[in-house]
C-alpha cells in the first residue's frame, strides 16, 4: 500500500529527518493510512505534519468530489486536458492516481507548498506527475527498487524527463535509467546512496550466542531469497553444524516458508521472528553471529537496490553474506567486506555460512572493513546534504517560468524552502 509511515521504510523517515535539520520546511502527503502494526520510535522526530489524502471510494467521496469541483472552476482547460492525457495514456497507474490529484493539489494550495518531491517513481510518482499537469507545480522524484524496475517504460520516460531531478539510491539504477530513456530527452538524474545513522547503528563486538546465529532480516518477499537460506539451513544441519537461524520480517510468503521449513523438518533450526521494530532489529544484531540474505531478481522482475538491513549490519560490526545481485556490490566486496554467494544457489550460501561461522578471523576482518565502507559512503547526514543541495537548486524556479505561471493564472511559484514529501 501507498502508505507512511511503513516499519519497512526507515530509510525514508531518516532522509525526512535529515532534510528537516537543513531547514527544510515539509509536509508530508500521504496516499494511504498506515497498516503496519509496528510503528518506529524515530517517526516521532519528524516535525512535518502528516495528511492523508481522501479515498475516492470511501466515505470521504464528497471531498473528492467537491475538488475536482473546484479544480475544473478554476483551470477548465488544464483539467480538460489533463484528463485527456490521462486516459489516452493507456497507463492504468495515471488512470487509478487522477481520483486524488485534484484532492492533493488542493491541499499543496491551502498549505503554501512550492515543490512536490515524491519519494517513489510508481504511484507518488504517477501522482505528482498528474499534479504538475493540472497545475504547472514543479515535482522531483526518488527511484529505489520494485518502484522502478515494475514501472511501464513508457510512462517512467514520461514521469522522469518532467521531474526537475530524479534521485535514485544505486549507480546501477543509474545505468538502468539511462538505458531507458536514452532517446527521451534530456532529464537530471542524481545518485545518492540511503545511509544510516552511525550514532545509533554503533560499531560493536560480534555475538556470541551459542549455538551461533545465522540472523535474516527482511520483509518475506522473493527477490530476499529466503528460500535459499532455509534450504542452506538443511544441508548445514545435514553437515552437522550448530546454528540457529532466525527470519525476522513479515511479508505474502510467510505462509509458504512456513510450509518449507515444516517439509524439511527444520523447526529446531529454523524460525520465523514476526516483524520487529527498529529497536529490536538492532537488538538482533548485537545477538547475531553472521548475516546472510541471499538476494535474488524474482521472476516477475522485482529485486532490491542495496537492501538497507545491509548497511545497518555493516554499520554493527555484524559480518554479512549476501548475492552480487543489482546495487549490493556497491556496498558488499567479496571478501573484503563480506561474502557474496551466487543468487539462487543454497549449496554455495551454506558453505559461505559455515566458513563465516568457523573463522574469527575472516569475520572481524570481513565486519572491520564493511563499517569503513559504511563510514566512508553510507552516512544518512552527509548524503542527506546532497539531496538538500540538490533540491534547493531545482526548487528556484527560473524567471521566465514565474511570468508564465502567472500569465497563465495559475498559482505563483514561492522560492522558499517549503516543499512536500508524498510518501509511498
Amino acid at each position: 500500500m501507498t502508505s507512511f509511515p511503513r516499519v519497512s521504510e526507515t530509510f525514508i523517515i531518516n532522509e525526512i529527518i535529515e532534510l528537516e535539520r537543513q531547514g527544510f520546511d515539509l509536509r508530508i502527503y500521504s496516499m494511504a493510512a498506515p497498516t503496519d502494526r509496528i510503528r518506529h520510535r524515530l517517526v516521532d522526530e519528524i516535525r512535518a505534519p502528516i495528511r492523508y489524502l481522501p479515498k475516492p471510494l470511501s466515505p470521504s467521496i464528497g471531498t473528492v468530489l467537491a475538488d475536482h469541483a473546484w479544480l475544473m472552476a478554476r483551470s477548465p482547460r488544464a483539467y480538460a486536458l489533463t484528463l485527456f492525457r490521462v486516459v489516452t495514456s493507456g497507463g492504468r497507474d495515471l488512470i487509478a492516481r487522477f481520483p486524488q490529484a485534484p484532492c492533493l493539489a488542493r491541499m499543496l494550495g491551502r498549505d503554501g507548498v512550492t515543490h512536490v518531491h515524491a519519494a517513489f517513481v510508481h504511484k507518488p510518482g504517477s501522482l505528482a506527475y498528474i499534479v504538475h499537469l493540472l497545475t504547472g507545480r514543479r515535482y522531483s522524484l526518488g527511484t529505489h527498487a520494485r518502484d522502478l524496475y515494475h514501472s511501464p517504460p513508457a510512462l517512467l520516460r514520461k514521469k522522469i524527463v518532467a521531474a526537475r531531478v530524479v534521485f535514485t539510491c544505486t549507480r546501477y539504477n543509474v545505468s538502468h535509467l539511462q538505458r531507458l530513456s536514452a532517446d527521451a530527452g534530456a532529464f537530471r538524474v542524481r545518485q545518492v546512496y540511503h545511509g544510516t545513522t552511525l550514532e545509533r547503528f554503533t560499531f560493536g563486538p560480534c555475538g556470541r550466542s551459542e549455538p551461533p546465529v545465522v540472523l535474516a532480516v527482511a520483509r518475506l518477499a522473493e527477490k530476499k531469497g529466503l528460500e535459499d537460506l532455509i534450504e542452506a539451513s538443511a544441508l548445514l544441519r545435514d553437515r552437522g553444524v550448530r546454528f540457529r537461524c532466525h527470519i525476522v520480517g513479515h511479508g505474502e510468503l510467510g505462509e509458504s516458508l512456513t510450509r518449507l521449513i515444516h517439509r524439511l523438518d527444520l523447526h529446531q533450526f529454523v524460525t520465523l521472528e514476526g516483524a520487529a521494530d527498529q529497536d529490536e532489529v538492532i537488538s538482533w544484531y548485537r545477538r547475531a553471529t553472521v548475516l546472510a540474505l541471499p538476494c535474488r531478481v524474482a521472476r516477475d522482475g522485482d529485486r532490491d537496490g542495496i537492501p538497507n538491513v545491509l548497511i545497518e549490519a555493516a554499520a554493527c560490526g555484524l559480518p554479512i553474506i549476501s548475492t552480487p545481485v543489482c546495487g549490493i556490490p556497491e556496498l558488499v566486496t567479496d571478501r573484503v567486506s563480506g561474502l557474496l554467494v551466487p543468487p539462487q544457489n543454497p549449496a554455495a550460501l551454506a558453505r559461505a555460512i559455515k566458513l563465516m561461522l568457523h573463522s574469527l578471523e575472516l569475520r572481524e576482518r570481513l565486519r572491520v572493513n564493511a563499517r569503513k565502507r559504511v563510514e566512508e559512503t553510507f552516512n544518512v547526514r552527509r548524503n542527506a546534504l546532497a539531496i538538500g543541495r540538490e533540491l534547493r537548486a531545482v526548487m528556484e524556479p527560473p524567471p521566465k517560468e514565474t511570468a508564465r505561471t502567472h500569465a497563465r493564472g495559475k498559482e505563483p511559484v514561492s522560492t522558499t524552502n517549503q516543499m512536500s514529501t508524498e510518501a509511498r
